[in-house]
Formats: structure tokens, sequence, C-alpha cells
């Protein structure tokens, strides 16, 4: 109870300074809560697209920045969500860079010497992204104006939707080209491998085979059609991307892989050998029956490589004709009733408990030096010199300041 009245007796001890220093501090953050500028945050909202890919076709060409476009317009993830990614986006120099140019940012907020680094730098604080836990992503801006602020958040939503639609287009053309070309490549040896294995039937009076080989020569071909995707695809990617991209390098070790079990296949002499019933090498064949098995597998290997590269060709078609909007608005932006800043109550308050509390910590501590003064002089003559020192100290530090920034610039 003692320590209870010694702190009331300090309170009230200096009980003026502490009322005028907090109805003095309140009153200017009261001056300057009507002083402040005002500003408006406007939202917009888009969904990620959905899972499903819209078009049916799973998609065998996929990777690097290109392909997760495209998987963010057809739905599908690759790495981080779709959501990401749009955020990822947004946040780029080419989307702001175009928002800050369609919104004269520039004129707007006066910028120096007409800097778009400035500009960029200005539109990157008014601009807060945000996905949420649901995953939809939030496009927050602040501005002076609500008219100004709805029209950069909508702004956003419509230079993503351009960069991911031109970017499609591009991404589709390019698989055009590329599974253009070895389509063409395939159906040659499609047409060359179907003659040779008709000549080699009429000539030797070969039908068929019996329906164990037939589904082994099925498999391998398949196998083998898959690798050439892959190797397709590694080829096209190795093109466009580093040597180091994470997904080159997973494409190398597919193609690897499928390269191993392929020479397993091949082997034969085991159970995972290919043959006859995969256990009977080619080897073991008489020589009519294995020649015709070879032209039958690869016959079966540029098929099956051609209906596959087929569906991709398609694909890419599809992709690259698409000119829609590739993006779901759940809410456009619309011009704020509220100002969003400055909120006054949350300043009054804040400074008023900040005073407060100040103004008893400054009599406590002031109380504290009047009693070692008197009991502890050496003490009180220790915290003087470091009193004293502390304009100097704090000098230096603001030349320092001063000079890195200069440096900087």
């Amino acid at each position: 109870m003692n320590r209870l009245l010694r702190y009331l007796r300090v309170i009230l001890k200096w009980r003026k300074l502490i009322f005028f220093n907090t109805i003095g501090l309140t009153l200017i953050a009261v001056v300057i809560s009507f002083v402040l500028p005002y500003r408006y945050a406007a939202t917009a909202q888009l969904l990620p697209p959905p899972e499903e890919d819209p078009f049916g076709i799973a998609s065998a060409l996929s990777g690097g920045a290109g392909s997760r476009l495209r998987r963010l317009a057809t739905g599908g993830g690759f790495g981080s969500s779709s959501s990401d990614l749009m955020v990822g986006i947004l946040s780029s120099r080419s989307v702001m860079e175009k928002v800050a140019e369609r919104c004269s940012i520039i004129d707007y907020y006066r910028i120096k010497n007409h800097s778009m680094e400035g500009a960029l730098e200005t539109l990157d604080k008014m601009t807060g992204l945000k996905v949420t836990d649901e995953g939809i992503v939030r496009i927050t801006v602040e501005a002076k104006t609500p008219k100004l602020a709805a029209k950069l958040a909508n702004c956003y939503v419509e230079e993503l939707d351009d960069f991911l639609r031109h970017s499609n287009i591009s991404q589709g053309h390019n698989m055009r080209v590329f599974v253009e070309h070895r389509l063409s490549e395939v159906e040659s040896n499609l047409a060359l491998a179907q003659e040779s294995l008709k000549v080699f039937q009429q000539r030797h009076r070969v039908v068929t085979v019996d329906e164990e080989t037939k589904a082994a020569i099925d498999a391998y071909a398949e196998l083998k059609s898959k690798l050439y995707l892959k190797e397709a695809e590694l080829g096209m990617m190795e093109g466009v991307s580093s040597l180091e991209n994470p997904y080159v390098m997973s494409l190398r070790g597919e193609v690897k892989a499928f390269r191993n079990q392929l020479r397993r296949l091949e082997k034969g002499g085991s159970k995972e050998g290919f043959g006859v019933g995969f256990a009977v090498s080619f080897e073991s064949l008489p020589a009519v029956a294995a020649e015709f098995l070879r032209r039958y597998r690869d016959f079966k290997i540029q098929e099956e490589a051609y209906s596959m590269l087929y569906q991709q060709y398609e694909y890419a078609r599809i992709l690259e004709a698409r000119d829609t909007p590739t993006l779901t608005v759940l809410d456009y932006a619309v011009p704020p009733e509220r100002r969003s800043f400055p909120r006054r109550t949350v300043i009054i308050i804040a400074v008023f408990l900040f005073s407060l509390v100040a103004g008893i910590a400054f009599a406590f501590v002031s109380e504290y030096f009047d009693h070692i003064r008197d009991t502890r002089p050496e003490e009180y003559r220790g915290w003087q010199e470091i009193r004293g020192q502390l304009p100097a100290i704090l000098h230096k530090s603001i030349r320092l300041f001063r000079f890195r920034k200069k440096k900087a610039e």
C-alpha cells in the first residue's frame, strides 16, 4: 500500500504537466486529423480459375512460365497456386507501368521529372494485393479521390486479363508451330511404317499376330510415344528456358526414366523382357515373325505418337485462337462512399493514450533523477555526462544518414 501511495503522490505532484501534456497533444492530434489529406480505398476481387480444364484436354506439353500462364487460364496449377501467380503478375513492372500510364499517375501526383520510377513507387505504396484463405485475389487501391481509386483497381483487373490473354495466344502459337513440325515428321514416318507393314504382309502372307503379342506391342508403342512427347517437350523448353530451369531438369529425369523402362522391355529373356508374352525376346522368334513384329511395332509407335501429338496440336490451335476474357471477376471496384484515411477517432484515441502514458512516464523519470541527485550524487553525475553527449551523438548520426542518402542518390 505504501508503494501505491508513493505512485499516487508522484502523479498528483506532476498532475499539471500530465494534464496539459495530454490535452495539448490530443488537441494537436485533432487539428492534424482534420488537416491530413483524405484517401479513399476501392477494392476489386477475382475468383481463382476452376480446377477442371474447360477444353477437356489434358496437356502433355506443359512447363515453364508460359505453361504456368496457360495452366492459370485453364485452371491447372503448377508449383504455387493460381491465386499467388495472379498476385505475382499484378505486382510485375509490365502491368504496373500500363496502369500508371492509363491513370496518369505522373501528372496526377506531380511526380518529379516525370519519372516512371517515381510513378511506380507511388503506385506500389497505393496498392495492396492479398490472397484470402479461400483463394480469392483482392486488389485494394488507395487514392486521393473515390473515382481514381476505383479506376486504378479496375485497371489492374483489365491489364491482368489482357496480359493473360496475349500470353495464352503467344504460348498457343509457339506450341502450335512446334507441335505442327513434329506432327509432320511423325505423319511421314507413320505413312512409311504403314506401307512397309503392308508390303511385308503381302509378300509373306502374314495377316495378324496373337492377342498376347499384340497387347505387348501396344503397351510398348504407348510407352514409346510418351517418350516422343517428353522429348519434344524437352526440346521446346530447352529453346525458351535456361538449362538450370527446375522444370527442364525434371523433364530430363522423366525422359531418362522412359528410356530405361524401354530398354528393360527390349532386353527380353526375363519377366520384364519385351516380346511374346513380355517374356520371350525377338531374337528367339523365327526370322519372318520377328521382322513382322518389328514392323508392326514401328507402325504402332508412330500411330500412337501421331494420335497424342494431334491432340496437342488441336489444343494449341484452340489456345492460339482464344481471345476471350480469362478472369472471373467477383467484384469490380466501385467508388467508395467513405474515406479510408485519416481515421480521426483512432488517431485521437491513440494520441490521447500515448500522451497520457508519456506524461506519467516523464513524471516518474524526473522523480527518480531528483531522488538520486540527493541520495546518489555520483550516479547522477554519470547520467548527466551521458545526457551531455547525446546531442553530439545525434548530430553525427544525422550527418552520417544524410551522407549515405546523398551517396545512394
